[in-house]
């Protein structure tokens, strides 16, 4: 590898992996290859691998775009971020601060990605989101659990576990890199299980599966938590780590275990096969995953598989433990981030609705980062509202839904046209700084750039681009870090676990299970590994009919079988045409669509669970063969 040719960054997508990468530019194309200096990028996926492709593709914008009359037409940016400065300086001096709203998301998980809303942050004030899509109600219920979301690392895991468990998880397609893991543990002589509502690359890999309830989590999580306590099996003295042990058993023991292996979807029998499997491959690392978590009680599946993990020995046995998701951006440092102001939060998956009535009123909404008409749940409602904002801008590389159906476009750079930007990882303990692989593309700016220009135009002392040149210098010298390559390095991070002594609040109620209306199915969105939700539009599947899949028995019911076209409806009307599949994995009452098709989103609701967090499982649909009246809604 010739080492003058290429240079060192990270992929920027939403995903646990945060994988390093070699790139290069031969003034045509753009080859990637994975960096093994981070020694989970041992290659490289599919979605990272299309990066490649798009950094050259006639898709990118190369202008801003102004609706004028209706219509997106390029602008200079003189002329583009005049308009925008004018709209907000117009809506402030109205409505005061709270009238603009910033809308972020994971679309990029570069550090930078922080320094933005110091601009909001300047005029006093702003209207934002709170939590996020993916793993807002699981990680509130960790942190009420533990007071932190606690992460047992990968090196552990391959180190120690002897089973490892997924509550969920897909992990070939949506978290590739741990399969390495994987198989350490396995050539140590240890197990792979997983627990999940349909057959999938994970549970086929895994050597033990039982199918669970959708939603059911917890309830096997509480039953195997009463199932060790009647054992009598105490692994290593949980209870000294426990602050309300007495309080904890005694709601245990109020739980009736037939009820909650029907929550689960399990007989006596299955669930058995999972304690002694979890005693015979103890010490066990569990995975929950994010659909775990995107129910009404998303939270409360979290804190019993908390539980589980603390009473099989997490904080006594090395390999015990839990990983969800750890904050990836831990060491910004915290000096650039921005000053105190006035704050209005709204919920990620509610906003939409909770703008109605709002005072002041938002009269400029900025995206950054996100897609929300494509991957907000209710995305009509979702466009709706966007709409209805006077003045809206977006910032993205390509002409994406919300980008199309707003006030205002702002072509940025992709991370491979960026230096000196770094991307953590919410699994693993590395950090990746970046290095500049091609030049821009023509008519492009970064981020950082044009939020400094629209600063200066508001009359703001806010130099974002100074300021990333400061956190660059800062991340680079800090004491923290570890250089282990090129643009690589190591946070030797304390092991939760292992770190002082921890108390754990356990428990000691249960979650009311939503029901959907008689007749209807509850409908799941997954993601594989094509999709990171509406960020691969170049993915050719997401633009075809989204395949439905459900029990032969449900299709049997509808008159439906694979193959069939047929029509999806919600609660509130909302319609989507879909291809039948039938799959003997799946139990009865609830379907799958797969996340990131177009459309999608138009199926589910804009709920709200705690933490904020978007309960996408919570949605309930009908579906009728095409042509048929259906009820609930029209074709």
């Amino acid at each position: 590898m010739n080492q003058k040719l290429w240079k060192t960054t990270a992929c920027p997508y939403d995903c646990p992996d945060g994988c390093a990468l070699h790139g290069c530019f031969d003034g045509k194309a753009v080859t990637l290859e994975p960096n093994p200096d981070l020694p989970y990028s041992t290659f490289l996926c599919g979605k990272g691998k299309r990066w490649a492709d798009r950094a050259t593709s006639s898709a990118r914008l190369s202008s801003p775009l102004a609706r004028k009359e209706g219509n997106l037409v390029p602008v200079s940016w003189e002329e583009a971020l005049d308009l925008w400065a004018g709209k907000i300086r117009e809506s402030v001096e109205r409505n005061g601060p709270l009238s603009v709203m910033y809308l972020s998301s994971a679309g990029s998980m570069y550090f930078s990605k922080k320094l933005l809303p110091h601009v909001f942050a300047s005029l006093g004030g702003y209207t934002t989101k709170i939590g996020n899509l993916c793993s807002s109600a699981g990680s509130f219920g960790l942190k009420q659990t533990f007071g932190e979301v606690p992460v047992t690392p990968p090196e552990t895991v391959e180190a120690h576990s002897l089973g490892v468990l997924f509550w969920g998880r897909n992990a070939l397609e949506t978290h590739a890199h741990v399969v390495p893991v994987l198989k350490k543990v396995r050539e140590r002589g240890g197990e792979i299980a997983a627990l999940e509502i349909r057959n999938t690359p994970t549970t086929r890999f895994a050597d033990r599966w039982w199918r669970l309830a959708p939603g059911g989590d917890w309830a096997l999580a509480a039953w195997l938590c009463r199932r060790i306590l009647d054992g009598e099996k105490d692994f290593a003295g949980w209870r000294e780590h426990t602050a309300n042990p007495g309080e904890f058993e005694a709601a245990l023991k109020g739980l009736d275990s037939g009820s909650l292996l029907a929550a689960a979807g399990l007989n006596g029998e299955q669930a058995e096969d999972v304690y002694s499997w979890l005693l015979r491959f103890s010490p066990v690392t569990q995975y929950p995953a994010f659909g775990a978590q995107r129910y009404l009680h998303g939270d409360m599946q979290f804190r019993w598989i908390g539980a589980l993990a603390v009473l099989l020995g997490a904080f006594s046995q090395k390999g015990a433990g839990l990983a969800f998701s750890k904050d990836e951006m831990a060491l910004f440092p915290s000096r650039l981030s921005p000053a105190p102001a006035q704050v209005r939060s709204l919920s990620v998956s509610g906003w939409p609705v909770e703008l109605e009535g709002l005072e002041p009123p938002v009269e400029v909404l900025v995206v950054s980062g996100a897609d929300p008409v494509r991957q907000n749940p209710a995305s009509d409602l979702v466009k709706k509202a966007y709409e209805k904002i006077p003045f809206t801008v977006c910032a993205d590389f390509i002409l994406s839904d919300t980008a199309g159906a707003s006030s205002l476009v702002l072509p940025i750079t992709t991370f491979l046209e960026e230096e000196g930007d770094w991307r953590g990882s919410y699994w693993h303990s590395y950090l990746v700084r970046s290095h500049r692989v091609l030049p821009p593309r023509p008519g492009a700016l970064e981020e950082t750039e044009i939020y400094t220009r629209l600063a200066r135009r508001l009359g703001l002392d806010c130099d974002l681009n100074a300021m990333k040149e400061e956190m660059d210098l800062e991340m680079r010298s800090s004491p923290m870090l570890e250089p282990v390559g090129k643009g690589v390095y190591r946070w030797n991070e304390p092991e939760y676990w292992r770190s002082g002594e921890k108390r754990a609040v356990l428990p000691v109620r249960v979650p009311e299970i939503a029901k959907g209306p008689a007749g209807y199915l509850r409908l799941v969105t997954v993601h594989r590994k094509e999709y990171i939700n509406g960020q691969n539009w170049d993915v050719p599947s997401a633009a075809e009919i989204p395949v439905l899949s459900m029990n032969p028995s449900d299709a049997a019911g509808r008159g439906l079988k694979t193959g069939d076209n047929a029509v999806a409806v919600n609660c509130r009307g909302g319609s989507l045409e879909v291809r039948v599949a039938e799959d003997l994995s799946l139990g009865s009452g609830y379907c799958i669509l797969p996340q990131g098709t177009r459309g999608v989103n138009l199926l589910t609701d804009p709920l709200v669970s705690p933490g904020s967090g978007a309960p996408f499982a919570e949605s309930w649909i009908t579906v009728e063969k095409a042509g048929v009246p259906v009820q609930g809604g029209s074709v």
